[in-house]
């Protein structure tokens, strides 16, 4: 995998997500919407692209448990933060519930990738096999 093609990806994935969090906070619901479908679309392509990348390494065994604990954390948080913008658009009621489960998924996701930097901080690339 390409180092250069994942960074450019993670780095897509999170100032798309910023983008997203941005229209969301200005109520630019179309625009919201659009730029939220495309982030998840980019971000399921990086976390892909991590575990491919991933696989050329050899990480201290506590170290990817806590980053997996708050990836897979990220990812089960998505469908309230779905299922509440989905409700959102018909009932403002639905958001202060919106708001919160966007905070725990944003929450996550930057302590999914920070773990991550982390972690390959101390790991060691495994021989390349031909």
């Amino acid at each position: 995998m390409n180092t250069s093609l994942f960074v450019l990806n993670l780095v897509a994935a999170v100032a798309l997500l910023v983008v997203t969090l941005l229209t969301g906070k200005r109520r630019q619901k179309l625009l919201h919407i659009r730029v939220a479908v495309v982030t998840v679309v980019v971000l399921g392509l990086a976390i892909v692209q991590a575990d491919m990348y991933g696989h050329g390494f050899r990480f201290v065994d506590w170290e990817l448990k806590v980053h997996l604990v708050f990836a897979i954390g990220c990812l089960l948080s998505l469908p309230p933060v779905i299922y509440s913008g989905y409700r959102l658009r018909r009932q403002s009621r639905w958001r202060k519930p919106h708001v919160r489960s966007v905070t725990l998924f944003v929450t996550l996701a930057v302590l999914a990738v920070l773990t991550a930097c982390y972690m390959f901080l101390h790991a060691e690339p495994l021989p390349e096999t031909v």
